[in-house]
């Protein structure tokens, strides 16, 4: 194991758990603020389209000005943004919080993932990057059940509490990656009045090459339809597990445990798949599995089936993203590593972004079931996708074999 791979897993484990310590009592926080079921998914809209139109300028910034430098200030703004939360009272306070918060998020969207691809080649490292993010998943998820525990017992004591605790953890991150992450600064000849201009040229040449590419293009696109499926499905759970439980925040704890359980369950299972089945298969089945498992929750009337069918949808998304993540580092370069990840991650938010308005319309309207189901419809609809991008990745394979051929040597005399 190098270097940048013990750095990697030690810094992303403490950013995911500190991200990611709010995660049984986010919603239930917001709804004892007074947030309706739209407010709610709006609050996180307003989240994941500030992330769209930061999100690719920000992974520039990183390959322009450094990956370490990205990460770092992505640790202060969040620690600021969720002090703020703590003293959130109103629809607007959580606004204002949930957009601080947002530009902190996308300056280490792409920039960790571009900084460690990179270190480990530099290291000598060439071996296939999915087991590596599925290893780097499953560490993180197994912080995270800790973490859900314990925001569960805190939560019932103060909801607001927990948000501290998490802003704490950014703080504690940002110093160790200050520590130990390595990177050469990227040179800027001209200093940094070249910086803006070096942002715009490789924020273009970013799109360029989504563009250019079909085999991106879809990936970006099926990322989209993913998140307009599973972001309000994740954003309903806590309010429809309570209500089917008739329990308290300490209980969503322990089913946030359970759940990072599933993450890592399923990310244990892909050392299994891959190798027996083609990454478009596994992507496909994984989808259409996970609408499965969405639906099931949706129409069951006891707490037990609709945890299972939870469950169920976490496993899926544990054996889809390390190979998504796989897949398109594997189709960029180098250098336009970080832009082009945040690219994806752009067509990710939006897609979320649009599914929890829809989805929160419907949910408040018509209850969190129906809108469960109209997310597993998606998710149906979304998985023959991954077969035709399998299709294109194969033909551009060919392609770029046809191009590298020799020309026949010349007759002689």
């Amino acid at each position: 194991m190098t270097r940048t791979e013990r750095t990697y897993y030690l810094v992303f484990g403490l950013y995911g758990l500190s991200q990611w310590f709010l995660g049984p009592m986010y919603t239930l926080f917001l709804l004892s603020r007074g947030l309706d079921l739209l407010q709610v998914n709006l609050v996180l809209a307003t989240y994941l389209i500030a992330v769209c139109v930061f999100e690719v300028p920000t992974g520039a910034l990183a390959d322009v000005a450094g990956r370490k430098l990205s990460f770092l200030l992505s640790c202060g703004i969040r620690m600021a943004a969720f002090t703020l939360y703590f003293f959130a009272h109103s629809f607007t306070d959580c606004l204002i919080a949930e957009f601080i918060d947002a530009v902190g998020s996308t300056l280490a969207n792409g920039a960790l993932d571009a900084w460690a691809v990179d270190g480990m080649r530099a290291e000598g490292e060439r071996q296939p990057s999915d087991r590596f993010f599925a290893r780097a998943q499953m560490l993180s998820r197994t912080a995270m059940i800790a973490g859900g525990v314990a925001c569960g017992y805190l939560g019932e004591y103060d909801i607001g509490l927990p948000w501290l605790v998490a802003a704490s953890g950014f703080g504690i991150t940002g110093v160790l990656a200050a520590l130990l992450m390595r990177e050469e600064r990227p040179a800027v000849s001209a200093g940094w009045a070249t910086v803006p201009a070096s942002l715009r040229r490789t924020v273009r040449e970013g799109f360029a090459t989504v563009r250019g590419a079909p085999m991106l293009l879809v990936l970006c696109g099926l990322s989209m339809l993913a998140a307009f499926a599973a972001l309000p499905a994740h954003m309903l759970w806590q309010p429809r597990m309570k209500a089917l439980s008739g329990e308290g925040v300490w209980l969503m704890g322990w089913i946030w445990a359970l759940i990072n359980v599933a993450n890592v369950a399923g990310s244990a299972l892909i050392s299994r798949l891959v190798g027996r089945f083609s990454r478009e298969h596994l992507l496909c089945a994984m989808t259409a599995w996970r609408g499965l498992s969405l639906a099931a929750a949706a129409v069951s009337i006891g707490f037990t089936p609709a945890l299972l069918g939870l469950l169920g949808t976490e496993v899926g998304f544990a054996v889809s993203e390390p190979l998504v993540q796989a897949w398109l580092n594997e189709r960029i370069s180098s250098e336009q590593r970080a832009t082009v990840l945040s690219v994806r991650a752009m067509f990710f938010t939006l897609g979320g972004g649009a599914g929890l308005a829809c989805m929160g319309w419907v949910a408040r309207s018509a209850g969190i079931p129906t809108a469960w189901l109209a997310s597993a419809l998606v998710f149906a609809v979304t998985a023959p996708g991954f077969l035709i991008l399998g299709r294109l990745v194969r033909e551009s394979r060919t392609t770029a074999a046809a191009e590298v051929q020799p020309l026949p040597a010349p007759p002689l005399g």
